[in-house]
């Protein structure tokens, strides 16, 4: 279990001009990440369009991570569909093609209980011995359930490895770390609670602004993990503030896109529509200020 841990991009699905998988940035941006030594790839999540992606699509671009990849680090594919068949069927595609690990937010769309909820989750876990990450995905999140019998509930899965937990509500958070103990590794998906989930009992972190950030955000979690909360600190009120800065603009696809290529040399297309309606420009000198002033904190840790 101690691969799963530390920070994890959500990695970007790369399209080219016609909308299509890019293999040839997705092979360029798996290598980025390993080059930067991060712990892990979660890959056709919610920054990957998972939503937007077709079974054919989805399976192409683990394919090609996996095999960009090869063994160098860790992948960890959402599988997670409206139809718990498709989910099954795109799980046991990730097992066969050597993904280390599946992951899946829950049915979205119609009112579902939380036994129809779990059964979904249920048949997920039995399609492969790969371990099971429970996606807990705060704005689609149906289920009403106390923090706890969630916990328990989720304990009870066939695989189940942990969750990621994408949240602002950090007293859930700690009490289902408190409630599952080691039975579950916990990884964090809200960038802006990066160091504060160390404390509630996050294993690790996986999230979109890891794509630009994730040596810094590495460095950082690493410093609070060792002791250092002053330092934390200071990297998360300009981290924090980076972010709300540019979610304020609502075009954080072009700032991936446009930092991605300036940054990297790769370019990562935009998101099939409407995901980029109304996206904005970004001028290179506005992407240096946001990276620097990031990197800066960051390089300042000790």
């Amino acid at each position: 279990m101690s691969r799963f841990s530390g920070v994890w991009p959500a990695m970007v699905t790369p399209l080219d001009g016609k909308g299509h998988p890019s293999v040839p940035a997705i092979e360029a941006l798996v290598d980025v990440f390993v080059d930067q030594e991060l712990d892990g790839l979660y890959v056709t999540g919610s920054t990957g369009q998972w939503p937007m992606l077709s079974m054919a699509n989805r399976r192409q671009v683990v394919e090609h991570v996996v095999q960009a990849a090869a063994g160098r680090i860790p992948v960890m594919v959402h599988v997670g569909s409206a139809a718990t068949d498709d989910a099954v069927a795109l799980a046991r595609h990730a097992m066969d093609t050597g993904a280390d690990a599946i992951s899946s937010v829950a049915p979205i769309y119609y009112g579902w209980t939380a036994d129809h909820i779990f059964e979904h989750f249920r048949q997920i876990g039995m399609a492969t011995e790969l371990p099971l990450f429970v996606y807990h995905l705060s704005s689609v999140n149906q289920l009403a359930l106390d923090a706890r019998d969630y916990a328990r509930r989720v304990c009870e899965l066939p695989h189940i490895a942990g969750m990621k937990i994408t949240d602002r509500d950090l007293f859930q958070f700690g009490t289902i770390y408190h409630t599952a103990g080691d039975k579950l590794q916990l990884f964090s998906g809200a960038d802006e609670l990066l160091c504060h989930a160390t404390l509630s009992g996050s294993a690790g972190a996986i999230g979109t602004f890891y794509n630009v950030w994730g040596p810094a955000c590495r460095q950082a979690r690493n410093a609070v993990i060792n002791g250092n909360f002053q330092a934390g600190l200071k990297f998360m009120q300009v981290f924090q503030s980076t972010l709300a800065e540019i979610l304020s603009t609502g075009s954080h696809w072009t700032f991936l896109q446009t930092a991605l290529k300036h940054l990297h040399g790769v370019d990562v297309g935009l998101p099939r529509a409407p995901l980029a309606v109304g996206n904005r420009e970004w001028d290179i000198e506005e992407i240096d200020r946001l990276i620097e002033g990031v990197n800066r904190v960051a390089h300042a840790i000790s």
